[in-house]
């Protein structure tokens, strides 16, 4: 007598098992969009951050272009816009055109250590006090002529970007006029009663037209 045998039961995956392995691809897709995500936010940023730096580079130069133009002015110039003209609506900018500012005692100091060197006993000392006293009577022309002579140009330029506060950068130069400089120093050259701030101020009526220093840099501002 022939007895029939059990066919074999076929083989599978359990729910519990069939839980987990979709556990598993959801967390490791939930980590790969993650970071796609982050590589093209930092893609937009760094292809942000470029535009907004030739924006400003480009922004540096305009003003540059018409300081040559129209001169250095008494005072500081502030503007601000959007780069509309360029193709850029959401990037907008601000730019401050400065002078300088140098310490206003800086003849008083170089004068009061010349005069303890001038009163001390050593002869080479008091030599040496009385020649520092002597440079001390150039040093107010220079400083007034370095203010009236050298501008600070400012360009910072602002955008938004999808889950960052606003971003920013910022471009600074330094132009001078060397005209101005030597109008100064052959003021001062006329001795004590030259070192008054008038005389000093307003455009040069040379043929020297400013200069843009090589003294620039940029720095990204997080707002």
């Amino acid at each position: 007598m022939r007895v029939a045998g059990r066919a074999p039961r076929e083989q599978g995956f359990t729910l519990l098992e069939v839980m987990a392995a979709v556990a598993i691809l959801a967390l490791t897709l939930v980590v790969l969009l993650s970071v796609v995500s982050n590589n093209m936010r930092a893609t937009a940023h760094a292809r942000m951050l470029t535009t907004g730096t030739l924006l400003a580079r480009g922004k540096i130069v305009s003003l540059e272009d018409l300081l040559i133009e129209k001169g250095f002015q008494d005072l500081d110039e502030t503007d601000d816009g959007v780069f509309a003209d360029e193709g850029f609506r959401e990037f907008s900018w601000s730019t401050a055109i400065e002078k300088i500012q140098l310490p206003t005692d800086m003849a008083q100091t170089a004068q009061k250590a010349s005069s303890d060197q001038a009163q001390k006993k050593d002869p080479m000392q008091a030599l040496t006090g009385m020649v520092g006293g002597l440079m001390g009577m150039f040093i107010e022309p220079v400083r007034i002529g370095l203010e009236e002579s050298v501008r600070r140009i400012t360009v910072r330029v602002f955008w938004n970007e999808r889950g960052r506060p606003e971003q920013s950068i910022e471009v600074v130069t330094y132009v001078t006029d060397p005209a101005k400089l030597d109008l100064a120093l052959s003021l001062g050259a006329g001795g004590p009663g030259a070192t008054g701030t008038g005389g000093v101020s307003g455009t040069s009526s040379s043929g020297t037209s400013p200069t843009s220093s090589s003294s620039s840099f940029s720095r990204p501002v997080t707002r």
